[in-house]
């Protein structure tokens, strides 16, 4: 098939007449901005961008026009007529799906001229009627990637222009189309694969080989046949397969169906698994249900949970349960077209060292590329997929608003549905926190049913459609049945956090646990390298901090204010912020423990929850503050380094509960494991053995025990797992808030271009390296005589610094 290459070289041109050098795949934003965008408030002076009408033109030659001629674009933002040699060809109100135009007639040999007309997203949807919405309310009407509209944690950036690839194809010949490859069975047989293709141009017909590469390249199938027929399907037995496991169950093999014809390749990869969904019903008197008759009791339960049955929510891949960790995903930039392979690897691969299984693709961005699944196939990374609406009442009543969600699945499905990361699907996001299925109707419900499920069911059959994230229960957004928003809750969390004292932090945040937390909270400020390439020093460290809020957001509720709630718990745990740079440092460690408290009691409720999902994985812009446990210039937050701990396949945890301490272990692992336990108490900074003791932990269980242990008033117990002469993980239980003040006692010397070796002359609660690096480990305790080397990476010349504090309570 022969293509011609749009891309490149264009002119933009405003309504004024004056024109601007532009590049294709872009947008109106990066052609015409030259100064830092992202730098201090400059972005506000961006906005008029969005009220203008903008005209994109090239030339191209053709040296021999063909039949069957389309113009392909493959992302279009978003409303626009398309014209070629002065006659409209199309026209596009979609965003999220391709556009394709046959230009048969328009096409001719020589110069052609291509012309976009683009007009003001927001002008075009002005006299429409409004609707309910979280931070604006016209993005509603309008089929473009919502977040950009303005969130709690993005500024507004709305734009136009050709933001993927476009090109001239001429399809005049046969070809295999729309192939889909996925696992009917497996068994002691082996596994049942099943190709459902369709051919283009059939009627031209060809012979074609049918091949399938194992893993290691040695072809496992082979068949001959001709196809001159619209539809075709193979049934392929293969042999003693090698399945496709998560990160952390196993490996990632990836087959290839391989179609030859008339000296074309079709080339898809593809891994064997098999995906189900438990939902198994809790009965009365098991401790799954009597922790859910506890759950109802709690802030919020009466207004969002109206269960008298509970059930689990668990991930079945191949047979084993399944422990699913990790993050939502946003987009990585305020502009898709800015997106880079680079960036997106560099982000996945830190999501698997993280120890992370699996992402959620929410419902205010987008459709990501292809490279991005298929990053996610090779690490082994889950995804979970919302359509693309996000907090608001969208026109579902509406015959246009439903065929656009028609064909945003068939793209969907199209472009998704073989890869084995993807696991199952979601409506939307928030939309229907208000629904049951016992309800007649509720928001979201026709979007789900009339516009999304038909197109799934004819093209992506073997995954469920949930209706909605979250989903489950009466209503959605209960806790005790199917998946939850934690941050759903975020009135009662800012409530706690603006009046009370916050000393029962620990136990307040451990009444959100759930069956499946799809958002899960978790607050604090990016590092100061990164906070530096978006304010100056001086607005840093200003009294008032007003360039901290502009780059924290809060969306357009005053009583919503993101940063003065991050204030409030960073100070009333911490302790009062003693000057500028310990108030730096307390909102950067932030995150780091609110991380560890929410995610060892998910932990040690392991299979009561079976999934934690923080919100979120990355920024779409630099934020100096907020919810991503990866910064926009991929450099990991505090949260980041809490998460990689917890999320380990052996971690422990220590609590409190009427006025006893007690001890866990869960294991994500395939095998028992025989280890050792060891506990400190710390006062004054002095510490003394209370137990050591010998303890085995069944697969994929969680072991507990209650610790016959007083506890020092103002002490600190420090608990050690030990495997042999590795230690697996340290964790700490301490009453109330948790006060830190800065301390010496950590020598540090570089050993080598990427390791750093510490030395601790005292028990240090928190050894912080801070630079434009990627650390093995970061903000972790040690003990007095301890000795670490920690490696790092960094893509730039970085200085590295050291912080250090301990708790107020083992200070000398």
């Amino acid at each position: 098939m022969k293509q011609i290459n749009l891309c490149g070289a264009w002119t933009l041109t405003d309504k004024n007449g004056k024109q601007y050098p532009a590049t294709v795949p872009g947008c109106v934003h990066t052609d015409i901005i030259k100064e830092n965008m992202f730098r201090r408030d400059n972005s506000k002076n961006c906005r008029w961008i969005e009220e203008e009408d903008w005209l994109y033109t090239k030339t191209f030659e053709v040296e021999q026009v063909e039949k069957n001629a389309y113009l392909v674009f493959e992302g279009l933002d978003v409303y626009c007529d398309i014209f070629l040699n002065g006659e409209k060809v199309g026209s596009a109100d979609n965003m999220f799906i391709p556009h394709k135009f046959c230009v048969d007639g328009y096409l001719k040999n020589g110069e052609n001229t291509l012309s976009v007309q683009f007009y003001s997203p927001i002008e075009r949807v002005r006299d429409m009627p409004e609707r309910k919405a979280a931070f604006s309310t016209g993005r509603l009407n309008t089929r473009r990637m919502q977040c950009t509209y303005g969130w709690d944690w993005v500024d507004r950036f709305v734009t136009c222009g050709i933001f993927r690839r476009v090109y001239l194809h001429f399809d005049d010949v046969f070809a295999v189309d729309n192939v889909y490859v996925y696992t009917c069975a497996v068994d002691e047989y082996g596994a049942l694969i099943k190709v459902a293709g369709e051919a283009r141009n059939f009627s031209k017909g060809a012979m074609c080989r049918f091949c399938v590469l194992a893993p290691n390249g040695e072809c496992v199938y082979e068949k001959r046949e001709y196809i001159n027929t619209q539809y075709f399907d193979e049934n392929i037995n293969i042999d003693s397969p090698e399945l496709w496991y998560p990160s952390g169950y196993g490996k990632q093999p990836l087959y290839t169906l391989l179609i030859e014809y008339d000296g074309e390749t079709f080339r898809q990869p593809f891994g064997i698994r098999t995906v189900r969904i438990l939902e198994k019903k809790d009965m009365p008197g098991e401790p799954n249900y009597e922790k859910c008759v506890e759950i109802k009791k709690e802030a919020g339960a009466a207004e969002n949970d109206q269960n008298e049955e509970f059930s689990g929510f668990i991930l079945i891949v191949n047979g084993i349960k399944i422990m699913c960790k990790g993050f939502n995903y946003v987009p990585c930039e305020p502009f898709p077209s800015a997106e880079t392979p680079e960036k997106i690897t560099k982000l996945l691969e830190l999501t698997k060292e993280s120890g992370a299984n699996m992402l959620r693709i929410w419902g205010g961005g987008l459709y990501e590329t292809t490279h991005f699944f298929d990053e996610c196939d090779r690490l082994g990374i889950m995804v979970i997929h919302d359509f693309l609406m996000a907090c608001g009442e969208y026109p579902e009543d509406e015959a246009w608003f439903l065929e656009a969600l028609q064909k945003e699945a068939r793209f969907a499905a199209l472009h998704l549905r073989n890869h084995p990361c993807l696991m199952w699907w979601q409506g939307d996001n928030e939309n229907a926190v208000k629904g049951s299925y016992e309800l007649e109707n509720y928001t979201g419900k026709r979007s789900a049913y009339y516009g999304i499920l038909p197109v799934l069911r004819m093209l992506d059959y073997t995954r469920r459609l949930l209706p909605s994230s979250p989903y489950g229960g009466k209503l959605f957004a209960s806790k005790t049945v199917g998946t939850t928003h934690n941050t759903e809750f975020l009135g009662y969390v800012f409530k706690y956090l603006e009046r009370e004292n916050t000393d029962d932090y620990k136990e307040f945040f451990a009444n959100y646990t759930a069956r499946f937390i799809s958002e899960e909270m978790a607050l604090g400020a990016a590092e100061k390298t990164t906070l530096l390439r978006m304010m100056t020093e001086e607005d840093l460290y200003s009294t008032y901090m007003d360039m901290w809020r502009y780059h924290t957001k809060s969306g357009n509720d005053p009583a919503y204010d993101i940063f003065d709630h991050l204030l409030w718990f960073t100070e009333k745990v911490f302790g009062t912020f003693q000057n500028p740079e310990d108030r730096l440092f307390k909102l950067r460690y932030a995150k780091h423990e609110w991380v560890r408290v929410t995610m060892e009691n998910h932990r040690r409720n392991q299979w009561f929850n079976a999934g934690v999902l923080y919100w979120m994985l990355n920024d779409c812009w630099p934020a100096a503050a907020g919810w991503a446990s990866i910064d926009y210039y991929c450099i990991p937050t505090s949260g980041f380094y809490s998460f990689k701990r917890c999320a380990k396949p052996i971690v422990s945890s220590v609590w409190e509960e009427n006025d006893k301490l007690f001890f866990a272990v869960s294991n994500n692992g395939l095998n028992n494991r025989d280890l050792k336990v060891c506990c400190w108490i710390l006062h004054n900074d002095t510490e003394e053995k209370l137990l050591e003791k010998n303890i085995t932990v069944l697969e994929n269980d969680v072991y507990k025990e209650a610790l016959e242990l007083a506890l020092v008033q103002d002490g600190v117990l420090l608990c050690e797992l030990w495997d042999g002469e590795t230690m697996l993980d340290r964790s700490f239980y301490k009453r109330g808030a948790l006060r830190i003040v800065p301390c010496s006692g950590v020598q540090m010397e570089k050993v080598s271009d990427n390791a750093l070796r510490l030395t601790a002359t005292r028990y240090v609660h928190i050894t912080a390296l801070s630079g434009d690096c990627v650390f093995e480990d970061n903000y972790f305790s040690m003990r007095k005589g301890e000795e670490r080397v920690i490696s790092f990476r960094t893509e730039i010349p970085s200085e590295i610094t050291l912080e250090t504090y301990t708790l107020a309570e083992c200070e000398e």
